[in-house]
């Protein structure tokens, strides 16, 4: 029995032939008297109280409290000649671990104080055992809190302060340090010195860096080896180790190393990804090491206890380290999808270059100024950092269907296209080749009719009138010309262009054609821009190929908004829109936002073939008119304009 033993007993209990015996077992004999009350209070040993009738009759309710406290290093023995003690309350009579009968023999008296000794024994290691697994079931739950809070964390660089953090926190470390290894083709084999943590360095500036991969330091060895090293002091390392403690940082801030413990990172291929290295275990979380006095006193080494905790958390750190990098590597991969299916849809179409990228960046910066609103009609309305994302993705994909237009009608840049233009005028040049020969055969018959001395008065009026029919035919081709540009045709021009088209000539074969085909008539009449409605509806297709390329992607549940989003942002509030001519209350606020800024770079975008750009005032106008055809949303467009996240994007070039 490795505790104090005291018998505290009433006066006239007579305990004292036995004293020399209980003395030779280290068993103190004390009497319950009120001046040894204080001792008592504070006495830590194992108590029996051996009482009696009279004694239990005469007690106050200190003395009662103080005996028949519920302390679990003291019992209470009973003496009376009824097995029923007189003058005990109701509750007291609980407490009692043993009653004995008047009068008691020696080897009866010595085996009960030896059962209550036992007895107390039992219920001391009881506690110490509940206490145990009470800590040990908090160290479970707090690695297990650690698990989950390590498997939530997306961000990278904070999981990696997390691990390093939680390590410090379950062994109650003063500082520690992170790196993981490089095996990059670029930088070979070597040791990232990623993170740096210190209680008692207040401000500590850090920034990482690489250092070669050897035995010779320890996060070297341990990474080379996968053993761990667990180090009393790391001023005095053994001499037969390859490895060595660099004192430099101790040095520099003037800080004392004391005990470590560096342990390697494994993954599920138990391979070693990184090393955790923990340094100065204490024994009070709060202490600052400000000297080595301190750090003698404070400081302790590293347990078998403490090493299953940081080495189980380290395979956890490990497997969340590679998932956070497996993650990243995926995000990396779809960004590189991304920006590759932007690229194509730019290849195609060379003039609206960056076109995706600014509308991406306008629509998640105005989507950010609708988070930040604390009035209005969208003063409830939140976007998380993955609903931002989602926003970006779908401005970048939002056009991508046009890989899916024919390529000479999505650049388009005229009415009639590049080789139609030049039949035009190869027919026009027929046209007049046709009237050449027209006139030179009236000359022919003037020559014939006529005497010689009088035709050149004919032949000069011949001219006049051939030259008068080619001005006409070059004011014909002028006007199909200036109809080609995508502007705004007037009505006398449109009519102009019908009475051209009216117009007949003659093949070689004498067969009648029009100056214009109904086809080329059909063009260059189009009102406004350069395509007319087939064309125009296969253009606006291109919201549908984007739809159902988006669909097809195995969007996370994050992301899963995307093809919908861009599938709407060409809708109008009042319906106009397309392709699904729904109203404002079914467009989803992203699309009504992105038709904003998607309106605003066609604007204002570098010159397009088919059209010049617009300033930004100008742009802004165009747009207010939309609003005010209840097209867009006003409300939207107020805040695009009053924060001017039109500046996001800068000059467009």
């Amino acid at each position: 029995m490795s505790a104090k033993l005291f018998i505290y007993h009433a006066s006239d209990v007579i305990v004292r032939p036995f004293e020399t015996l209980l003395s030779e077992e280290g068993i103190c004999l004390r009497e319950i008297i009120p001046s040894a009350f204080e001792e008592l209070r504070s006495c830590e040993g194992l108590k029996l109280f051996l009482i009696n009738d009279r004694f239990a009759e005469e007690m106050n309710k200190d003395v009662s409290d103080l005996i028949f406290c519920s302390d679990s290093s003291s019992a209470v023995i009973c003496i009376n000649g009824d097995q029923k003690q007189k003058g005990l309350k109701p509750g007291d009579e609980e407490k009692v671990f043993l009653y004995l009968k008047e009068p008691v023999n020696e080897n009866e008296l010595l085996k009960a104080i030896k059962s209550g000794f036992g007895y107390l024994h039992s219920k001391l290691e009881c506690e110490r055992l509940h206490s145990s697994l009470d800590v040990r079931t908090r160290e479970l739950s707090s690695l297990n809190e650690i698990g989950i809070a390590l498997s939530s964390e997306q961000d990278y660089d904070k999981l990696l302060e997390l691990i390093l953090s939680k390590s410090r926190e379950i062994t109650n470390c003063d500082a520690g340090s992170l790196y993981l290894l490089d095996n990059t083709k670029d930088t070979g084999n070597s040791l990232i010195f990623k993170l740096v943590q210190n209680d008692s360095l207040a401000n500590l500036e850090f920034k990482e860096y690489a250092l070669p991969l050897t035995r010779s330091s320890l996060a070297g060895y341990v990474a080379l080896t996968g053993e761990f090293v667990n180090l009393d002091d790391a001023h005095n390392i053994p001499e037969d180790v390859d490895y060595t403690f660099n004192k430099a940082f101790d040095v520099k801030f003037n800080y004392r190393t004391k005990s470590m413990l560096v342990i390697p990172m494994k993954d599920h291929k138990n391979k070693t990804i990184g090393v955790l290295q923990l340094i100065n275990r204490k024994k009070s979380k709060d202490v600052i090491l400000t000297s080595d006095s301190v750090v003698e006193d404070e400081v302790i080494s590293f347990d078998d206890k403490t090493f299953g905790l940081i080495n189980s958390l380290a395979s956890q750190a490990a497997v969340s380290i590679e998932n956070s990098l497996l993650y990243q590597n995926i995000q990396n991969l779809f960004e590189g999808f991304v920006k590759a299916s932007v690229l194509a849809i730019e290849q195609r179409d060379p003039s609206t270059c960056g076109h995706s990228e600014r509308v991406s960046v306008l629509t998640v910066g105005l989507a950010e100024v609708v988070d930040r609103v604390s009035s209005g009609k969208y003063k409830d309305l939140n976007f998380s950092r993955d609903q931002l994302k989602e926003i970006r993705y779908a401005g970048l994909l939002h056009d991508f269907g046009k890989v899916g237009v024919r390529e000479n009608v999505l650049v388009k840049a005229d009415k009639l296209y590049p080789g139609e233009l030049k039949y035009v005028r190869s027919r026009f040049d027929f046209i007049k080749k046709s009237m050449e020969c027209k006139f030179l055969e009236k000359k022919l018959s003037i020559i014939n009719d006529k005497k010689p001395d009088d035709y050149q008065k004919y032949f000069k009026e011949v001219d006049n009138e051939l030259e008068g029919e080619l001005q006409k035919l070059n004011s014909y081709l002028r006007s199909i010309e200036e109809s080609n540009i995508p502007t705004i045709l007037e009505d006398g021009l449109f009519n102009e262009l019908k009475n051209i088209a009216d117009n007949v000539y003659r093949d070689y074969s004498g067969e009648e054609h029009n100056y214009l085909t109904p086809y080329e008539l059909n063009l260059l009449s189009i009102r406004k821009g350069t395509l007319d409605e087939n064309e125009r509806h296969e253009i606006e297709s291109h919201v549908t190929h984007s739809y159902e390329f988006l669909k097809k992607i195995p969007w996370t549940k994050e992301f899963e908004n995307v093809p919908d989003i861009a599938h709407a942002h060409h809708e109008k509030l009042n319906g106009s829109g397309y392709p699904l001519e729904i109203n404002e209350e079914k467009i989803p606020i992203q699309s009504k936002m992105m038709a904003i800024t998607d309106i605003y770079d066609a604007l204002t975008a570098q010159d397009r073939p088919y059209k010049k750009a617009v300033p930004v005032e100008k742009a802004l106008d165009i747009i207010g008119y939309e609003v005010k055809g209840n097209l867009v949303d006003s409300g939207l467009f107020d805040m695009f304009v009053k924060e001017k996240v039109y500046e996001l994007v800068g000059e467009k070039g």
